[in-house]
């Protein structure tokens, strides 16, 4: 058996997970706009894949939410709207504050640590590039801070739940991040981290709460002010 043939080629499986997977971030980080429509001519250039993983991935995306599919017209980027960026930040505090709750009863010294590492990764990078853009590092570093605080909460089911949210969330942050409005972020999330190690439960979700409202004032300023 030569090289040439015993060399698998990708299943139609993996393409369409790496086709999806490319799509979702395209769209999570407003490279595909919202309301854009999803031409298949231009998907396949785009994304160098046939017609068959590419109509996978972007059923998975309407299962998700991110796509929407439409009678006779094909599939189209999901739009944006005011309410729903409220809804998602609101329904992602809701299930943070179950979860902090819950790990501040049942967390141990190894949560408590967790979160203190997770806290100085964080405070190790700027929120924004110097263009003034969302950096990219810090994301990763923001979430796992977040899922520190929760962690103990002993539910998969609340911690990727949050995830969903915190993801979909990002693409408004994205877009409507260009400009803070007298905020020091870094402070919030200092204030956040003290209530939750001094297991304080009622200032940690007050400190959470002030966190997502101040976020959803911001957007929807900078929404209202393009």
């Amino acid at each position: 058996m030569t090289a040439r043939t015993s060399a698998k080629r990708p299943s139609s499986r993996t393409i369409a997970s790496d086709v999806f997977d490319h799509l979702r971030r395209d769209i999570l980080e407003g490279k595909l706009a919202p309301g854009t429509r999803m031409r298949f001519k231009d998907l396949r250039a785009r994304y160098r894949s046939g017609l068959s993983p590419l109509r996978e991935a972007l059923m998975r995306l309407v299962a998700d939410d991110l796509v929407i599919l439409e009678d006779h017209k094909g599939f189209r980027v999901a739009p944006v709207s005011q309410e729903e960026l409220v809804d998602l930040a609101m329904t992602w505090f809701e299930l943070e504050a179950v979860g902090i709750r819950q790990s501040i009863e049942k967390g141990d010294d190894r949560w408590a640590a967790n979160i203190k590492a997770r806290f100085r990764d964080l405070s190790k990078h700027r929120m924004r590039t110097s263009q003034g853009t969302i950096d990219p590092a810090w994301e990763p570093h923001n979430l796992a801070f977040h899922e520190s605080l929760y962690a103990a909460c002993g539910s998969p089911s609340l911690m990727r739940f949050c995830r969903v949210l915190s993801e979909r969330f990002s693409r408004y942050r994205r877009l409507w991040a260009r400009r803070p409005h007298a905020r020091n972020i870094a402070k919030e999330h200092e204030e956040l981290c003290r209530a939750v190690l001094e297991r304080d439960t009622t200032a940690a979700v007050a400190a959470l709460r002030k966190h997502r409202t101040l976020t959803i004032q911001d957007l929807l300023a900078n929404w209202n002010e393009s």
